[in-house]
């Protein structure tokens, strides 16, 4: 039994993911200066969409399994 690990409740890590997916969001539409997603060159080439994908992926993997 160890004292020190503590679970975060999933409420907060629900919070987490929505919080630093808006903060991509808002840092992509800063780059392409456009609010309209399906504008953006990252979900219109199969690259971007694969580098979506990764950075999904990073945020998925910090936010519910983080110790």
């Amino acid at each position: 039994m160890h004292l020190d690990k503590k679970e975060t409740p999933l409420g907060l890590k629900i919070t987490h993911f929505f919080t630093i997916n808006i903060f991509w969001y808002l840092i992509f539409s800063l780059i392409y200066l456009d609010f309209d997603v399906k504008n953006w060159w990252l979900f219109n080439d199969v690259i971007g969409r694969a580098i979506l994908i990764f950075l999904e992926l990073t945020v998925i993997r910090s936010s519910f399994y983080r110790k």
